[in-house]
């Protein structure tokens, strides 16, 4: 707690006291770079947060899907000048929209043993009547239990293996659930948290 000007105690606002969760951050992939604006569009990796960069002067064009790096060593940086922080969702190109669940699919496939380990093969009930592999979009309960089945004692080792077992496309289904949370912040549990963000 701190004094404030009128003599009492106010405690420190939680909020201020959170480091930034972009310091972290060391990778990131482009979804967007609008030719009108010296602007780059990326979902950061792996915790998923869409922000804006500034590019350095003469870098140019720069592929939808390319891997930047934008981490806190400037000599490193071959694309990134700024970090220009955070973007609104709403305000997102349509062209954005649109590869956001593509790149994310990207940074999922491109990373089984995070989301196959973390998700897949620990995933639990949530509550009595739930499974976390609910979820899922189009996933019900019936389809949870029969994938938990699939899963057995052991897991599973890849993606292939897990879309012939369970007849999904996870990567595809996992990318959806992400976009889903991007966009409403309020879609309760969230696995981005649970996931990703834990740290933040």
């Amino acid at each position: 707690m701190r004094n404030d000007r009128r003599g009492g105690q106010r405690r420190n606002n939680p909020r201020q006291e959170r480091s930034d969760p972009l310091l972290s951050v060391e990778w990131c992939r482009i979804i967007d770079q609008p030719e009108a604006e010296a602007v780059i569009v990326v979902v950061t990796e792996p915790s998923l947060h869409v922000i804006r960069l500034r590019p350095k002067p003469g870098t140019g064009l720069r592929s939808v899907g390319e891997r930047i790096y934008m981490g806190i060593d400037h000599d490193k940086r071959e694309v990134v000048q700024d970090i220009l922080g955070f973007a609104r969702i709403r305000d997102l190109s349509n062209s954005a929209s649109v590869e956001l669940p593509v790149v994310i699919q990207q940074i999922i496939e491109d990373s089984p043993d995070v989301f196959i380990q973390q998700f897949f093969n620990r995933a639990g009930n949530l509550s009595l009547k739930m499974h976390a592999f609910e979820l899922l979009p189009g996933v019900g309960n019936k389809k949870a239990m029969e994938m938990v089945s699939s899963r057995g004692r052991t897991g599973w080792d890849n993606f292939t293996q897990l879309n012939e077992d369970c007849n999904i496309n996870a990567q595809e289904l996992l990318a959806k659930r992400f976009v889903s949370e991007i966009e409403d912040r309020n879609l309760q549990p969230r696995l981005l948290d649970l996931l990703l963000r834990q740290g933040e």
